[in-house]
């Protein structure tokens, strides 16, 4: 079976995270993420359904000889036998929704944890007495 295609949950997982980030809240619901994530698997799933009509994987028979695909032979060691293309399509489908869920996933964490540090990190400068609004106070004299 032919590796499932990646290109569209790429460029959705881009889009998605591209519009979190252009956003005042950096934060998107469970809800959203799952339907970004569906949108990604669908559209996956189709691109693979068209890659496998426009060019569809070599079958080779039993004996080694070819029945269609490339025209190559292969003897009888090298015989082998691809999948279908309902198999092919579900794979696409769930790596295209896996992908988005990862990624973006991923990246909420970090955000989130990150965010957490750089908080805490702000409560002990603002402790020291040197604060930004102290620093603004003082600009505008």
């Amino acid at each position: 079976m032919p590796q499932p295609p990646i290109i569209l949950p790429i460029i959705v997982t881009g889009l998605t995270l591209g519009s979190i980030l252009a956003s005042q809240s950096k934060k998107i619901s469970k809800r959203r993420l799952a339907g970004i994530s569906l949108i990604s698997g669908l559209l996956n799933g189709a691109y693979a359904y068209v890659l496998y009509e426009l060019s569809p994987p070599p079958t080779f028979s039993r004996a080694g000889t070819t029945v269609s695909g490339t025209g190559a032979t292969f003897s009888r060691a090298g015989a082998f036998q691809t999948g279908s293309e309902t198999g092919f399509i579900i794979s696409s489908f769930i790596t295209g929704f896996i992908f988005v869920v990862a990624v973006c996933g991923i990246a909420l964490l970090y955000a989130r944890f990150r965010g957490k540090k750089d908080h805490e990190e702000g409560d002990v400068a603002g402790e020291d007495g040197d604060s930004d609004e102290d620093l603004g106070k003082l600009e505008d004299t």
